[in-house]
């Protein structure tokens, strides 16, 4: 039985990567979704299924479906930014943007991490957070805002999209309680006291930035950042954390709830 599911993995990662190989990232971000949203969908699915941490391993062996695996990876990420930017267009103009934002297809998810961080940070309103790499369509920090009154800053690195989200903070009126910086982790410290830095899923190269935060930020700022623990999710994150410097430690680590994958893992200096 496991063999065949082993094998079904295969053949629907081979089979999704037939299809999903004929498009550039560059292809994905701007062609129409209808062309291969049906396939982004599937992997979705197949992602979900429930397989052992050592039947993953087993498919890591196979040098082939790693290649495979590594390339589908890449072209998911184009497609959740192409999403999230998509989305934010769609809000930005509209005369009850709040209503829309609300019926963003992973509004849920992000309500729940922000129940995480908030947790996990033994955050209170009006504390700090700085989320690096907070991208177009900076939620985690909207939804930490709504749901507990705690102030944020995103980091974006690619200025268009650092301006696209400036552009959504204003259309909902939070520019009092969140402010978007086009830069990277390199922007800090900043002006503020700071309770906690998340370091986004999409903020790279990982190790740099780890290194960096512990050189430069205050004794007492916590930290927290997102895996993935278990399942075929965990194959699909291209940049994973592979370094934590010693001078972090480990106090805290929330593993999901649904319609949540990630586990939250939270840092403090020793």
């Amino acid at each position: 039985m496991k063999k065949s599911k082993l094998s079904y993995i295969k053949d629907e990662f081979l089979y999704i990567y037939s299809y999903l190989s004929n498009f550039s990232e560059n292809e994905i971000l701007h062609k129409p979704s209808d062309n291969f949203r049906m396939h982004f969908e599937r992997l979705n699915r197949l992602a979900a299924i429930d397989i052992d941490n050592t039947d993953v391993e087993k498919i890591l062996h196979d040098k082939k479906i790693q290649r495979v695996i590594k390339h589908i990876s890449c072209l998911k990420k184009t497609y959740g930014l192409k999403m999230e930017i998509e989305f934010v267009q769609s809000v930005i103009d509209k005369s009850d943007p709040w209503t829309l934002f609300k019926h963003f297809k992973f509004y849920p998810n992000y309500i729940e991490l922000a129940h995480m961080e908030y947790k996990g940070g033994y955050l209170k309103a009006n504390d700090m957070v700085v989320f690096i790499g907070s991208g177009p369509l900076p939620i985690s920090l909207i939804s930490l805002f709504k749901q507990y009154g705690i102030r944020g800053i995103g980091i974006e690195h690619i200025p268009k999209y650092a301006n696209l989200s400036q552009k959504l903070i204003k259309a909902l009126k939070l520019t009092d309680s969140i402010r978007i910086i086009s830069g990277n982790h390199l922007s800090l410290p900043v002006c503020e006291k700071v309770q906690m830095i998340i370091v986004g899923a999409d903020a790279y190269p990982k190790d740099e930035i780890f290194n960096y935060l512990a050189k430069t930020i205050d004794s007492g700022t916590k930290l927290s950042y997102r895996i993935y623990e278990k399942g075929l999710r965990c194959l699909l994150d291209d940049k994973p954390v592979l370094h934590i410097p010693h001078k972090f430690k480990e106090y805290a680590r929330i593993h999901p709830k649904p319609p949540v994958n990630n586990t939250s893992v939270f840092l403090i200096t020793k």
